[in-house]
């Protein structure tokens, strides 16, 4: 049985990946399945409990968020020693990290250009996104692909690709459905990974697709040139942004999490970028400030935290 101490550590960092904490104390050495907070998040998280139950791990594969924790220092990271180096699983996961990359690239060379009801209904429906009826014939005919199909997410209709680049390598995608639902690609290397929609002089680094093309509009009813990325989440937008010099943060307004210092998860990593942010005065994020208040109203914001960022 484990200590309340790590036990206490565990629950706060389930809470700062948003995944559901496991009915049943976890066995040390297994991963034990949990959903996530987010919609279509069923079995898409994952805890571990280290082998010497002094700390242990959570991960939630919608957002590539991850914590690790221990009954020290809630949320904080522990020593590596906790954490068994197998020569052949690194081997295995390298290899299948090359072959989710050639599945990214074959569902994006294979995708039409064309609306997308996801970007109607955000605003943009002249906006041609990458579209695919049906990512699954990317996938090879294994156990492997299998996996993978299963955790494609349920649509009624084609899905949206957006594909995340490390460098030119496309080392992730995420799909959306007509309804929203979103899911980067099971194994992808989202940590980094970016998909870049303008280029310009300023850099903008933002969570979601609508959100970044909110954001271009914005820029560009101002006149301003910049390059505005999506990052997919908000650990990695603040990991993209880690590396841009100058690159600024659209981040999310979430709600507050108490494991977070009652700070969102938007609000929580871009401040602890060191980079400069902004974000929306309600909850939501810049899309939907776009929707409700019109894309003069969120020039106007952009052009402020630009004044005073100057």
């Amino acid at each position: 049985m484990i200590d309340q101490a790590l036990h206490d550590a565990m629950i706060a960092a389930c809470a700062a990946v948003r995944i559901t904490p496991p009915r049943r104390e976890p066995a040390p050495g297994r991963w034990v399945q949990v959903d996530t907070y987010e919609r279509n998040g069923k079995g898409d998280g994952r805890i571990l409990i280290f082998d010497d139950e002094r700390g242990g791990i959570c991960w939630n594969h919608q957002t590539q968020q991850s914590r690790r924790f221990s009954a020290r220092r809630h949320g904080e990271p522990v020593q590596s020693h906790g954490l068994r180096r197998d020569p052949e699983k690194e081997r295995r996961r390298q290899d299948e990290q090359r072959e989710v990359e050639r599945i990214c690239a074959d569902i994006v060379r294979t995708c039409r250009h064309e609306p997308h009801p996801y970007l109607a209904r955000k605003g943009f429906p002249d906006e041609r996104g990458l579209v695919h009826d049906d990512p699954r014939a990317c996938f090879p005919a294994t156990s492997f692909g299998e996996v993978l199909a299963k955790a494609l997410p349920e649509a009624d209709g084609p899905l949206l690709i957006v594909p995340g680049r490390i460098d030119r390598r496309i080392t992730t995608v995420q799909f959306i459905a007509t309804d929203g639902t979103k899911k980067n690609i099971l194994r992808g290397a989202m940590g980094g990974a970016s998909h870049r929609i303008a280029t310009g002089r300023l850099s903008v680094v933002c969570e979601g697709i609508a959100t970044a093309m909110s954001v271009r509009a914005a820029l560009r009813f101002l006149s301003l040139s910049a390059t505005v990325l999506s990052a997919f989440s908000a650990s990695n937008v603040a990991k993209v942004a880690a590396g841009i010099p100058e690159a600024w943060i659209a981040a999310d307004n979430d709600k507050p999490i108490e494991a977070l210092g009652n700070l969102g998860t938007g609000e929580f990593y871009a401040a602890e970028s060191g980079r400069k942010w902004t974000m929306p005065p309600e909850l939501g994020d810049f899309n939907d400030m776009h929707m409700a208040h019109g894309l003069r109203a969120l020039a106007l914001h952009l052009q402020e935290v630009l004044r005073d960022t100057s």
